[in-house]
């Protein structure tokens, strides 16, 4: 399956790098994929979870808001806080408490906040 590269970087440092078969992104005006030759775009980031599946598993990242350039398959995301939730990881359980703790605190959204919760849950 052809690959896509997935970077995302915050203020602090790098969160995820590394090649991707598909991301789902919380955008502003919605939650979008990205897949294999999508069109290139620029896109605002809200509060919210980023899906990101490889061919190694599947992976979450609780983001508070930020933005995304998708060119020539190379998708870089900028954001202000994220946490990265990784399958198979032991220490999970710690993970979704900051994952939730970074969401709650980042948007009053209950809608939005109740589906980005939701995908958290699901990840245990």
């Amino acid at each position: 399956m052809q690959e896509l590269q997935l970077d995302i970087v915050t203020p602090y440092g790098e969160i995820f790098n590394g090649k991707i078969t598909s991301v789902y992104l919380p955008g502003k005006d919605g939650e979008f994929g990205v897949l294999f030759g999508h069109c290139d775009m620029l896109a605002l980031l809200q509060t919210g979870i980023i899906d990101i599946r490889s061919d190694s598993g599947h992976d979450l990242v609780a983001i508070n808001w930020g933005h995304v350039s998708i060119s020539n398959n190379k998708i870089s995301v900028l954001v202000d806080g994220a946490v990265c939730i990784h399958e198979g990881d032991s220490k999970i359980s710690k993970a979704l408490e900051q994952a939730k703790k970074l969401l709650e605190d980042a948007s009053s959204d209950t809608s939005m906040m109740a589906g980005a919760l939701r995908k958290l849950e699901e990840a245990k």
